[in-house]
């Protein structure tokens, strides 16, 4: 319908506008804002299009070259697809799903990840640090659950896991972080769980080597869980 409207009307560039986001094809995207733009001059939505199009495509796809005439590749990671788009900074070929938004243009998965924030980057020392401070916090954390836990039941016993858990799964956080040296990262939330989770345990083995001996508190275990995984990764985000 859009189409044979542009066919009556050239000059309706409403009509050349809707068109560039009904098509599928980015060069024919590119030459229906094109076209917008030579009738209204510094459209807004055109020039936004047109730039949304560089960046997923590359800036390739607004030269108007012949496609034969293109350097047709393959993505680094997915070889079943064809491409454009080369990485700015190491020149691997990749695909959109591939490529991702830098200040100076777009790059491959690949280099983002080893040019990310140092926030990010963990060393082994680091680790040990996080291991160890996030452990010890987890563990008192535990005890303290399964002792008030225990001398309640149900519905209390649910709610206060939860309060534990909410409080402590943000100490836990801290201390992982303050043991990596201030780090963040998807490695660090697997401590951070890891530390809750394995406080639980560490926790029960310590009271029965001591000779303390408590019935697991199962709903408050559930809501100290919960929240604390909750927290603490949402923390270290």
């Amino acid at each position: 319908m859009l189409d044979e409207v542009v066919r009556r009307d050239p000059k309706d560039a409403d009509a050349w506008l809707w068109l560039a986001g009904a098509r599928a094809e980015p060069n024919a995207k590119r030459d229906a804002f094109d076209r917008v733009l030579a009738l209204r001059p510094a459209d807004p939505e055109a020039t936004a299009g047109l730039e949304r199009l560089a960046q997923k495509y590359g800036a390739g796809v607004l030269e108007d070259v012949a496609v034969d005439e293109l350097e047709m590749m393959h993505c680094t990671w997915h070889s079943s697809r064809e491409t454009l788009l080369r990485c700015n900074r190491c020149g691997r070929p990749m695909c959109p799903d591939c490529a991702r938004q830098h200040p100076v243009g777009l790059r491959c998965k690949a280099c983002m990840k080893e040019t990310r924030s140092p926030l990010y980057k963990v060393d082994g020392r680091g680790w040990v640090g996080a291991t160890l401070f996030g452990g010890l916090v987890g563990v008192a954390a535990a005890v303290l659950l399964i002792l008030l836990a225990s001398i309640m039941s149900g519905f209390l016993e649910l709610i206060v896991g939860f309060l534990i858990g909410g409080v402590f799964g943000n100490g836990v956080a801290e201390a992982v972080s303050r043991g990596s040296g201030r780090k963040k990262g998807r490695g660090l939330q697997w401590v951070a769980a890891g530390s809750l989770v394995g406080g639980v345990l560490l926790a029960f083995f310590g009271l029965w080597v001591a000779g303390v001996r408590v019935g697991p508190p199962v709903f408050g275990i559930i809501g100290y869980l919960v929240a604390g995984l909750r927290a603490a990764t949402s923390r270290l985000k």
